[in-house]
C-alpha cells in the first residue's frame, strides 16, 4: 500500500504512538487540537480507516513511524 503522508501528518501520529492526546499534540507541535484532529482525519482517510487504533497500526506497518 502505497499512502502519501505529509510530514505533519507524521509527526501526529508519532505522538498519537506516544500515548498524547489530541490536545497534549497540539501544544508541543505548536498547533491547534482542532488541526490536530484534522490531520488525524486526513490520515484515516488515507488509509481508509476509522479508529485510532488502527492508522497508528497502518503507520507501522508502513513504516510511516517506528
Amino acid at each position: 500500500m502505497s499512502v502519501h503522508i505529509t510530514p505533519r501528518e507524521a509527526e501526529v501520529l508519532h505522538w498519537m504512538a506516544e500515548g498524547k492526546t489530541s490536545a497534549e499534540i497540539g501544544t508541543i507541535l505548536t498547533i491547534s487540537y482542532v488541526t490536530v484532529n484534522q490531520h488525524i482525519s486526513n490520515a484515516k482517510a488515507k488509509f481508509g480507516v476509522f479508529k485510532d487504533t488502527a492508522l497508528v497500526a497502518q503507520a507501522l506497518r508502513n513504516h510511516i513511524i517506528s
